[in-house]
Formats: structure tokens, C-alpha cells, sequence
């Protein structure tokens, strides 16, 4: 086999590199800790589709409650020591986001 381009190499490395710039992007993901009974950080931005790790340094256990943009609410769990819940945001719009037993711990996620 020589080193010479065909017609038929050409249009194989065509095809592979057109099929790589039709790949989907991948999700993007925010990290927030709850340190010191506080969201760090109090704001985040994403995109739609992308995610929110929410991790959990306080010795303490939290909520994670996020208030939709529409006024309804989705109770995402309690969040222990050591642990993280991740949550989808699939629609933009701008989310609050609280810990029911620490009333003063509050976040927002806008969602581009």
C-alpha cells in the first residue's frame, strides 16, 4: 500500500471528520458546596441542560429545595455529610434554591 491520498482515503477522513462535529455537546456541571450553613457560592450560572452538584462539607445534614421559576417547588432530598445530590436544570429560568431546616441558607441558579 503506498503513502498516496485516493479519492476513497479523502472521502473516509471527510465522513470521519464531519460525524466528530456532529457529536452533542456534553453537560456542563456547577459545584456547590454548603459550608458554614451557606451556598458557596450564592449565585451560579449554566446553561440549560446542565447540572448542579450540590456537596455537603458542613458536619451537619441540609435540604436542598429548589423553587421553580413557575412558583412550584421539587424537594430534592436531604443532603448528609460527605455526600452530594446532583440536580438537572433542563429549562432556563431563574431557580431559588433553599434548605428547608436552615431557613437562612438561599442560593439562586439562573439558567441560560
Amino acid at each position: 500500500m503506498s503513502g498516496r491520498i485516493t479519492p476513497i482515503r479523502i472521502g473516509s477522513l471527510a465522513a470521519l471528520l464531519m460525524s466528530s462535529l456532529a457529536l452533542p455537546a456534553c453537560a456542563a456541571e456547577a459545584v456547590v458546596d454548603q459550608h458554614d450553613l451557606t451556598f458557596v457560592p450564592a449565585t451560579v450560572t449554566i446553561n440549560a441542560g446542565d447540572s448542579v452538584r450540590f456537596t455537603d462539607s458542613d458536619h451537619i445534614t441540609h435540604n436542598i429545595t429548589i423553587l421553580n421559576p413557575d412558583g412550584t417547588s421539587d424537594d430534592k432530598g436531604m443532603d448528609r455529610y460527605g455526600q452530594d445530590i446532583a440536580v438537572p436544570f433542563a429549562k432556563s429560568g431563574v431557580f431559588q434554591v433553599h434548605c428547608r431546616i436552615h431557613p437562612t441558607m438561599k442560593m439562586t441558579v439562573t439558567v441560560k
